[in-house]
């Protein structure tokens, strides 16, 4: 739970008062203290709850601002029962250490705010637990039968029997938000039930139950457009009809999310459907198998340059890249033609490939292109 969500209950009445840009911190428990310096007993995350009883002079605020900062409190709530009003070296101290001050209604109890934390704490523990279990399916899928899938997919509360979309996304801004968990909550609908796993900054979600491509992907959108400075990238499948289509589902987001790296734009979203060139196509393929292609076309031409100090791999890339002109080559490399047709002859002899032929050229130029993708 964030402290924004806390926030966001109008049943318990919080105003921030300092570190709004801190809003976003993680909440991991209620601790309510009135100890002048409580840093022994607090833990990073603590969402501290004080009446201010250790209160006594201005100089008391530095202490008890500068024990929150040190032991990485989530922030402080503070009722005015006993302090009447809120003390300005407070508010100050807060300031100075970016420490959220939030201010709890005259009649607020502390007990309404530490119950609806620790119900929070609890349901969240539930979704990190369900995370791994989703996780341990994910790391498995396409190298266990069919019945063991569906046997793990019963656990995690999903149906075998309804069609399942798989979707690989990943933070392409800006740190500071857990994304599983920003994709569990707005994925969630009736009808489907989602299996999130992955780390905070990168996910993996089946979606098992009502879905397309094209809602998912608007459903994406939306959830970075509630969010400010979010951006992601992201590869989705079609969905699988039978549990034995999931591993080669799950594989098709992955390569869908290599391609929508190099996407523009706060949401970048690619599927198979979406592959309309080359560039993307070679995206789309695993890097192991685009380095091999390489190697296996260019290694001999790289090895050359390099114990000859040679500039044949640059010759081969401004050939292709001019449609083979003899002559437009020449002049952007400041050579002779004679000296480029004496390359060309030498990266046909290392290659075993034929500048007359528009396959071999094919190949080579793939080749070059492959390591943009790698």
């Amino acid at each position: 739970m964030r402290l924004a969500d806390l926030l966001a209950r109008d049943d318990l009445r919080l105003t921030p008062v300092t570190g709004h840009e801190e809003l976003g911190r993680e909440i991991r428990r209620a601790y309510p203290t009135d100890l002048p310096d409580p840093r022994r007993y607090l833990r990073p995350g603590d969402l501290v709850l004080t009446s201010g009883v250790w209160y006594g002079e201005p100089s008391d605020c530095e202490r008890f601002a500068e024990a929150l900062w040190a032991s990485d409190a989530a922030g402080l709530v503070v009722g005015l029962i006993v302090l009447g009003e809120l003390p300005d070296e407070l508010v100050k101290a807060c300031e100075r250490h970016r420490l959220p001050l939030l201010l709890a209604a005259p009649d607020q109890s502390f007990g309404a705010i530490t119950e609806v934390v620790t119900a929070e704490g609890f349901e969240a523990e539930q979704r990190r637990a369900e995370r791994v279990r989703a996780q341990t399916l994910l790391d498995v899928l396409g190298r266990i039968p069919p019945g063991e899938v569906s046997a793990h997919l019963r656990l995690l509360g999903a149906d075998p029997g309804l069609p399942t979309a798989a979707m690989a996304v990943t933070l392409t801004g800006p740190a500071g938000y857990d994304l599983p968990e920003v994709l569990h909550e707005g994925l969630a609908r009736k009808g489907r039930h989602l299996i999130v796993g992955g780390t905070p900054g990168e996910a993996v979600v089946l979606v098992n139950g009502r879905a397309s491509r094209k809602s998912l992907a608007d459903e994406l959108r939306g959830l970075v457009a509630e969010r400010p400075g979010m951006s992601i990238a992201a590869g989705i499948s079609e969905m699988a009809a039978s549990v034995s289509q999931l591993g080669e589902a799950l594989e098709t987001a992955r390569r869908g999310l290599e391609s929508a790296r190099h996407g523009p734009g706060p949401v970048s979203i690619m599927s198979v459907a979406d592959i309309d060139s080359f560039d993307l196509l070679l995206a789309a393929l695993p890097g192991s198998v685009r380095r091999t292609f390489r190697d296996h076309l260019l290694g001999p031409v790289e090895e050359y340059d390099a114990r000859h100090g040679s500039e044949l791999l640059r010759t081969l890339d401004i050939f292709l890249e001019t449609c083979g002109s003899w002559q437009r080559t020449a002049d952007e490399l400041y050579v002779h033609v004679n000296t480029l047709r004496y390359r060309m002859q030498r990266i046909e002899e290392l290659t075993g490939r034929r500048m007359s032929s528009m396959r071999d050229r094919t190949d080579l130029y793939l080749a070059l292109r492959s390591e943009r993708g790698a």
